[in-house]
């Protein structure tokens, strides 16, 4: 099957989660035989532009790669505010001039895909339009369930200049995001709970596709340690979305005194990019917290520790990070945000607490409990991530593709 892929952000490098969950989707593709013709999206800010070994990295799982620059110069942002009246921020960024739409589609004539993906909500004019004039139908993978996502952020965020670049995307969010789902053949969504939350509202067409795990770093990540980990305690994940930051500054301040009155030797990661302010002064002033910026390695970090926690208490979708937390060789805590939108046996295997007493309890019990991790119900819920899971996938697509043609 020949895909247009329209991915929300550039997928490579996977630093963080929602990357990493679109990188090993495309990988999956590939991996099942599919043939991709990819449209992303990249900052163009100095710096921050595509690399060569990443587009390099692109290249190995898309036959043809298109990624667009999101400009910030006066002319851009002056078209941006203009689109406002009728789409969000995020989306009105990702709209092509005239000179690159005709690019484009050039390029996808040519590739003649037999379908249109859109992962996430923000390529969804662009992609819409392109399924349209190419006659082929049009599926969507939401990241979660974005209007709600997007309003929390906004209400988490401590700085005027996050609220003012969340708030912006706010204004006809839910109508568009709506009409992503509606207008699609079939949608595929992160979480369960999301799911339920569609066919509530009449969308019948929707089928569960969670983050996917590679073989390659499942077996890096559960292999049996060699040696005894460096940390008792760790946290993994971006530390500059203010869901995130909330957590890490509450498990800093109210669980880590909990924590040091029981065990005062205690040692505990912070892992994660772009740390705020904030999240370096409430490190700093904890004893026995050690900060890790931008680790090169997510496996090192998930296999350092013998209790990996999660204390997020906002958010929609599914958190990946909680997902590759199944696969390490260490108990897991979280509070019950950090393990929403997975089935109930997923949810089972981490310990959930919301109270700063009630975690450190539960943290406190997991680093008294035996070393035992690769039980049934831990085999089980990791099963649920496989590879594999894609081939399903195809076969909607396949199905829908061939009613197309035949209908």
């Amino acid at each position: 099957m020949k895909i247009a892929y329209f991915s929300t952000q550039m997928p490579y490098p996977p630093n963080h989660g929602g990357r990493v969950d679109d990188w090993r989707r495309l990988c999956a593709l590939k991996s099942a035989g599919a043939r991709v013709h990819l449209v992303t999206w990249s900052s163009d800010r100095p710096g921050e532009r595509p690399r060569d070994e990443e587009l390099k990295a692109l290249h190995e799982v898309a036959e043809v790669v298109h990624v667009w620059p999101i400009r910030r110069t006066i002319d851009e942002r002056v078209i941006r505010l203009v689109r406002l009246a009728r789409w969000p921020s995020h989306m009105a960024s990702r709209m092509l001039s005239k000179s690159q739409w005709a690019v484009l589609m050039t390029s996808l004539r040519q590739f003649s895909p037999d379908v249109v993906w859109q992962d996430g909500l923000y390529p969804y004019a662009t992609a819409d339009r392109a399924a349209r004039v190419l006659g082929v139908p049009r599926f969507y993978r939401s990241h979660n369930i974005e209007h709600i996502y997007m309003a929390k952020q906004v209400a988490k965020a401590i700085s005027w200049r996050d609220k003012l670049a969340w708030g912006l995307n706010l204004p006809r969010l839910k109508q568009v995001e709506h009409a992503a789902i509606s207008g699609a053949a079939a949608y595929f969504d992160i979480s369960t709970d999301d799911l339920a939350y569609w066919q509530d509202r009449g969308m019948v067409r929707g089928h569960w596709l969670p983050p996917l795990i590679d073989p390659t770093f499942a077996s890096r990540l559960s292999a049996p340690r060699d040696a005894a980990p460096l940390f008792d305690v760790a946290y993994l994940g971006n530390l500059h979305a203010p869901n995130n930051v909330e957590g890490v500054l509450w498990f800093v301040n109210e669980v880590m005194p909990r924590l040091r009155a029981q065990r005062p030797q205690i040692r505990v990661m912070v892992a994660g990019s772009q740390p705020t302010a904030l999240v370096r002064q409430a490190v700093t002033r904890s004893s026995g917290v050690t900060l890790l910026e931008n680790a090169p390695d997510v496996v090192g970090v998930l296999r350092d520790a013998h209790v990996l926690v999660n204390p997020v208490f906002a958010g929609s979708g599914v958190n990946v990070k909680s997902v590759e937390m199944l696969f390490a060789p260490a108990h897991l805590v979280s509070a019950p945000q950090g393990v929403a939108g997975l089935p109930a046996h997923v949810q089972a295997c981490f310990a959930q607490a919301e109270t700063a007493d009630a975690f450190a309890l539960a943290v406190l019990n997991k680093l008294e409990a035996a070393d035992t991790y690769a039980t049934d119900a831990r085999l089980m819920a990791c099963a649920e991530f496989g590879f594999e899971r894609i081939e399903r996938v195809l076969d909607v697509m396949e199905a829908e593709h061939r009613r197309g043609v035949t209908g």
